[in-house]
Formats: structure tokens, sequence, C-alpha cells
């Protein structure tokens, strides 16, 4: 009776472990697959991994800041990001009603779901003869409404550096929705304006935003990027100069505001307060407040100031399917002109030979430059330039390989039997001689990251896909060195660096395990 075999007897299980075993006495290659591993799986999960958008003009902050955890160092440093304590409104801020009229309000209202997100509406509704308290005469550049009566919104937040801020981006966004003569009104939109404000704990106001028409109801970001002078105006109370500071406290309150300006008093001849009737709502969504300082994220930011962690973690990709692809594609071009060449001999193995020793001899560099600008910028057309031109290495390897195994017994018996000189070089010939093509593939893997590394580095990739070479070109362009910005340098070049190393190492530890004349020394 026969004993039932297990798949874990075949040829295939057997060798596949036996491989295994030798690779993992090969400690440099176990490091290699563990170092390919994490730039793979950093190329996979990219989206998950990166914090922002990585286009090079997605600025998140000011150009050339430094990683936080570089503020190590700088204690009293400011590390750019959100400070606004509530920016989506998950609670009710504070509703302050200034004046004495009844005509305005707010209502918060706390999210449902996604679909239904929190919001808050300050909303003004007037009737006809209703008085309000204009400031009369209006004073001239003052930070304040044109009407003591008014409704805003705010939040406090603490700043507990002693630093002005290197810049403020302030977003808010609304819509604003109007009824009856508010909208009927060919000058409704002037009647109103939303505001915001910084107001300090010393109670000065620094107007930081009014809006002008047209309105809608749509909900839109309104960007301010805030001046010099107001950033110093709001935040200099709060920096000690010799042991004091003008500010009772290390706190700033952010206002949004709805107000009646002074156009509603009077205009073209018209009294509009005495003739209005409608209403005011501004739906305000959410409101940030990005202060830059000089550190940002985990690898800082770049000229522009993107995020640079972002664009290495999206760069990864651009590598990985390059050098894959690319040596993919020479490979297979080396190996059918080497088994061609190889396995016919004479003319045809003359004239594949001598085309091979035409392409080794012209520079690669300028040749690969030149196909790059005529063919395009494309990720497909670079693929395409870096395997066209480095084929020539496989066919080589290959033609000496099958120049040896073609003359040997069991190609005899194929021929013997009948078989067509393809069916020789692809089902006998091919894999005998596939072991030390391995090696050969991993190593070309590198040449293709470097050589795209290199075109993207003088422009002639697509500037619009993330990549590590347009990271160190434009880091070079723009002076990275001379302003000491030294993360937009080394963190592409250590990523080119251990990717290529990564492959290095396998490629050395698969020649030595493949190949028994090495593994026996």
């Amino acid at each position: 009776m026969s004993r039932k075999t297990s798949w874990k007897d075949s040829n295939w299980y057997v060798s596949i472990r036996g491989f295994v075993r030798e690779y993992r006495k090969h400690r440099v290659g176990v490091f290699g697959v563990i170092l390919l591993l994490f730039f793979i799986g950093m190329a996979v999960f990219a989206p998950n991994l990166a914090t922002n958008d990585p286009g090079r003009s997605e600025r998140v902050a000011s150009p050339f800041e430094a990683p936080g955890w570089a503020q190590v160092f700088d204690p009293n440093a400011i590390t750019t990001g959100e400070y606004m304590p509530d920016p989506l409104f998950a609670s009710a801020p504070t509703e302050v009603i200034a004046g004495n009229s009844t005509e305005f309000g707010m209502v918060h209202h706390a999210a449902v779901n996604e679909e239904d997100p929190s919001y808050v509406n300050l909303t003004w509704t007037h009737t006809a003869n209703t008085p309000l308290d204009f400031v009369v005469p209006p004073i001239p550049l003052s930070q304040l409404p044109d009407c003591r009566d008014f409704v805003y919104i705010n939040e406090t937040l603490d700043w507990p550096k002693d630093r002005l801020p290197n810049g403020v981006n302030f977003t808010v966004n609304y819509g604003v929705t109007l009824s009856g003569d508010f909208l009927n009104e060919t000058n409704g939109g002037l009647m109103f304006k939303v505001y915001a404000w910084l107001i300090d704990t010393s109670n000065e106001w620094t107007m930081i935003y009014s809006s002008s028409p047209p309105y809608t109801p749509i909900i839109q970001p309104r960007r301010s990027l805030l001046s010099s002078f107001e950033i110093n105006y709001a935040w200099a109370g709060m920096i000690r100069e010799n042991g004091t500071q003008e500010d009772p406290a290390d706190r700033l309150t952010v206002a949004i505001g709805l107000a009646p300006t002074k156009q509603f008093r009077y205009f073209s001849g018209e009294y509009p307060w005495t003739e209005y009737n409608g209403s005011v709502t501004v739906q305000v969504m959410s409101v940030s407040m990005i202060c830059y300082g000089g550190y940002y994220g985990v690898m800082g930011t770049t000229n522009q100031g993107a995020d640079a962690w972002s664009q290495l973690v999206f760069g990864a990709r651009m590598s990985l399917t390059i050098g894959i692809l690319a040596t993919a594609l020479s490979t297979v071009i080396g190996v059918v002109v080497g088994l061609v060449a190889g396995y016919s001999g004479g003319k045809v193995d003359e004239v594949l030979m001598r085309f091979v020793d035409f392409l080794l001899v012209i520079p690669f560099l300028p040749l690969m430059l030149v196909l790059a600008v005529f063919l395009g910028r494309s990720a497909a057309n670079i693929i395409f330039v870096i395997a066209i031109l480095g084929w020539t290495t496989v066919a080589r390897l290959i033609r000496s390989q099958v120049m040896a195994e073609k003359n040997k017994a069991y190609v005899e018996s194929a021929r013997a039997i009948g078989a067509s000189d393809t069916y020789v070089m692809f089902k006998h010939i091919l894999p005998n001689v596939t072991p030390i093509l391995f090696a050969t593939i991993t190593l070309g893997v590198v040449g293709a990251i470097l050589s795209e590394a290199g075109l993207a580095f003088l422009g002639l990739t697509d500037a619009t896909y993330p990549s590590w070479g347009i990271m160190l070109s434009d880091a070079q362009q723009n002076g990275a060195f001379g302003v000491g910005a030294w993360w937009v340098v080394l963190f592409p070049g250590l990523a080119i660096t251990g990717l290529s190393l990564s492959f290095t190492f396998i490629g050395h530890t698969l020649d030595q395990v493949l190949n028994p004349r090495l593994r026996e020394r």
C-alpha cells in the first residue's frame, strides 16, 4: 500500500523551504528584506501616513520650517499648527450681544452625524423704524463696527510661548442667508458686515477680517493672512520684556461678529433703518487660526511651505513603481535578446551583440536626458526610457549562460525529439539560467531608482507627482543649504539610499544563495 503524499513533500515546497533556510543565514539579506518591506508599507499606506496633501504648492506652514521634534533644542519655540481650541464648534461658543438692541441672537446646532455637522447661526432681524445705536460721527480706521449694537461669538485660546508667531493664517467658513429688504434691495448687502477680531486680556480689539458683498448661502472659506502689524498689535502684550508684560494674562480671544454698517443709518439720501424689514443669518461652520512658528510636523516644510513628510511617503510610490516596472521591462527585453543571440549564434549573435556594444559605448546619462526630453515627462515615458537603456547588461549575461547551456545533453535530447528552437529556449534553457537572473534583477532596480531620482532632480519627470528627486531638486533650486534647511535634503537622500541599499543587500544575498560556487566559498 503506497503512502499518501502531502503537498509539503512536493519538489517546489522543498525547494522553497531550502531556499528560505539558506537565505536566513545571511543577516544582510534579511535586513534588506525588512528595509524593503518598510518602504513597500510606506508606499501602500501613503494616504494613511500622510498628514496633508503631498502637492508641492499645498502650503501648510511657512517655507523651510524645521521638523517639530527639533524644537527640543529650542524650548520657547512655536510649533506651527491649529491654535483654536474648538474650530468646529463641537461645544457652544460664548455669545455676546453688545448694546441694548433685542434684534440680535445666536443659535448653536450640535452635530448629529457627518452629514449634519455643528454650526453657529448669528442672526439680525430688523423691523423698520427700530432704532440702533450708531457711532456718530463714524471713527476712521476704527477696530470696532459702525454700530454699538451687534452680536458676536468668541473662543479663548492660551498662548504659552513668550514669542510672536512668524505668521498667522485665519480662516472662517460661513454662508449668509438674507430675507426681506436685505435680499430684495440692490444695496442690501451694504447694510451689514461679518467681522473677525482678536481681543487680548487688556480688552484691545484688533480687526482681522471684514466682509463685503456679494453674499451667498453656500458655505465658503474666507481667509486672511495677518500682517506683521496685526500680529504685533494682538500678541505683543503677551510678550515679556524686562520681566514684565502689558497684558494681565497669556490669553487671546477670537471673535466672529455680525453688525450693521454706517450705510444702514444713512445711504444716498435715505435712512434705510427706517424702511428695511428683513433678516440676516450668518451660518458659521468653522473657525481656524493656524499660527506659523519655526517648526512643523514630522519632517518640516519645503520651500513652498508644503509638508515634507507627506511628499516623502508618496514619493516612495513613484520610486518603487518606476524602479520595479522599468527593471521588469528591461529584463524582458534583455532575456529575449540574450536567449536569441546565445542560442542562434552566427550572424544573428553578431548583429545583436554589436547593437548591444553600440548602446554600451554611448554615454548613458546624455542619451537618457535626450530621450526623456523628446518623449515627454510622464511616468510611462520615464519607465520606457530607463528600460530601453538598461537591458544590455541582462542581455550579455543571459547570452553567456545560454552559450554554456545550449550544448548540454538535455538540450540535444530536446532537439532530437523534434522540439522547436523557441520551445527549447524558453522551456528548457531559460529555467536553468533564471537563478542567476534574480540577483541581476534586484541590482537593476537600484539603477532604475537612481536614474528616476536623477531625471527628477534635473526636472525631466512629471512634477505633479511627488518624487524624492523632485524634493531634492526643489531644495537645490531654492537655496535650502543657504538657509540651513537640512531636512529637505537629508530625508529624501536617506530614502533613496535606504531603498537602493535594500535591493542591493537582497541582490548580493540572492547571488550567494543561488550561485553554488559563491556559496561554497
